[in-house]
């Protein structure tokens, strides 16, 4: 193995090896599609994991991807902010979206700057570090991304979609054959806002999700409703930041203790999932959300081990009012009194978010349309949208299945039907190439006709005749 001493050496072995497996391979899109036309062959939505990972995947299939992406750049994802953990809770080994290049992997770009030795310290990634990855990571394989566009509309045609992006100055137009739609969590999900929270002061509260400035609760009550990663994560920041205390206010009993989702993953898992029948993946959907999933074990001994947090268990929220500018919380056994409210109450689909989401909506399947258990009813799974096993949405009308084929959902929306193949670290390994795969072959099939005309009128000679000379007649030898 060649010894690598820096960061430069790393990258000098990720161009060899993509000179090795001829990446990017030689053009055969047949399109006359580009940006200048305003006509593009893939457009992906966001700039996030997954559209890195599935850009990576597209271009070695020999595929170039747009990317666009509402953030200025450095800014994309929610590693920055608003998320709060110290670390990432996928195992460190996660190889996320280097797919199959060991050289991209956060574990060769953390062993060529820190040593074996820091590695194997390593618990888990910090979270800040996995943003510097990413960053280092879109360097090394050059995706194309444009920033500042924000996607306000969608309307999908026979032959594919036409996008509307603001940018800081303009409307702009986009005619793509393939749109894939993976902006995270933010693509088709709210925070989940509970009812009680109905008439409340907004200065009171916020979601963990928020990003607010914690420097802020120094020497306040702070009170958290949840036993989430986030809410452990909302506390843990809240405290480290001065607060005077924090009650956590728990429904449950007691915490969930096994992560039944982590358990789940393996290759098998990962790649029969897609697979599975409709009743298969409702009931262990259904399972999953009723064991809920614990915190990190980490990120709750970051809470606990501060003498001014208080866990406070089988306390289910019956209103919440403001008093004097405090917010009072009432659960059924005690009344809470807080100078601020976290609401860790997780996310949840909001088809109304926008109106191209609205659009879909209205035009494509949702489970409820397809598949629902009399004995295990739930709204949120009902919701989901309903995936073929290529990510495709389904349209609902007979003149749009076309179309809506071409359109993509790549995020964590698509749990429902693909599992976690996107929207995971552990899974994006998977998903990016089926989904490039099934792209390539669509490009491909779309220009079918020519290709083969191409193949049989090709003039790519492999003998030119000057290898060989005719033998004499049999008989004069």
């Amino acid at each position: 193995m060649v010894n690598m001493k820096n960061l430069d050496d790393l990258e000098q072995r990720i161009q060899e090896d993509f000179i090795h497996l001829n990446i990017p391979k030689k053009s055969w899109v047949i399109s006359n599609n580009c940006l200048d036309n305003k006509k593009v062959d893939v457009v992906i939505v966001g700039a996030g994991m997954s559209s890195l990972a599935l850009a990576l995947a597209l271009r070695t299939e020999g595929v170039q991807a747009i990317i666009f992406d509402k953030c200025k750049e450095g800014e994309e994802g929610p590693w920055k902010q608003p998320a709060l953990m110290q670390t990432l809770r996928s195992p460190k080994q996660a190889i996320g979206p280097a797919l199959n290049f060991p050289s991209l992997t956060f574990q060769a770009w953390f062993k060529v700057q820190f040593g074996q030795k820091a590695w194997d310290d390593l618990d888990k990634i910090p979270r800040l570090q996995w943003h510097d990855y990413l960053q280092w990571f879109k360097k090394v394989t050059e995706p194309n991304i444009i920033y500042e566009h924000e996607l306000i509309d969608l309307k999908v045609e026979k032959q594919g979609s036409q996008l509307y992006f603001q940018n800081t100055e303009k409307v702009e137009t986009y005619f793509a054959s393939h749109t894939v739609l993976a902006m995270g969590i933010d693509s088709f999900s709210s925070p989940s806002i509970p009812k009680f929270m109905e008439g409340v002061s907004q200065n009171l509260w916020e979601h963990a999700y928020d990003g607010t400035d914690y420097n802020r609760f120094k020497g306040l009550n702070i009170g958290v409703i949840g036993y989430s990663a986030g809410a452990m994560d909302s506390s843990a920041t809240a405290l480290e930041h001065g607060a005077k205390s924090v009650e956590i206010l728990c429904r449950c009993k007691d915490l969930p203790r096994v992560n039944r989702g982590k358990v789940a993953v393996n290759s098998g898992y990962l790649n029969s999932y897609p697979y599975w029948s409709n009743e298969q993946k409702w009931d262990f959907n259904y399972y999953l959300k009723q064991e809920k999933t614990p915190a990190p074990h980490g990120s709750t001994l970051r809470v606990s081990r501060h003498k001014n947090a208080y866990f406070n268990f089988d306390e289910h929220v019956v209103s919440v009012k403001e008093n004097n500018s405090k917010i009072s919380v009432y659960t059924q056994k005690h009344t809470f009194v807080f100078d601020y409210l976290i609401l860790a109450t997780g996310f949840s689909l909001n088809w109304s978010k926008y109106a191209w989401l609205n659009y879909i909506k209205e035009h494509t399947q949702q489970w409820k349309d397809v598949y629902i258990s009399s004995k295990l009813p739930d709204e949120g799974l009902a919701q989901s949208p309903y995936l073929t096993t290529n990510f495709e949405f389904i349209a609902k009308e007979n003149h749009l299945k076309s179309g809506f084929s071409r359109l993509y959902c790549f995020n964590y929306s698509a749990g429902m039907s693909q599992g976690p193949l996107v929207g995971m670290i552990s899974g994006i390994e998977q998903g990016a190439p089926h989904l490039a795969k099934t792209i390539s072959a669509k490009i491909y099939l779309d220009a079918f006709d020519q290709h083969i005309k191409d193949i049989k009128l090709s003039d790519d000679l492999e003998l030119d005749g000057s290898e060989w000379e005719p033998a004499l007649p049999y008989v004069t030898r």
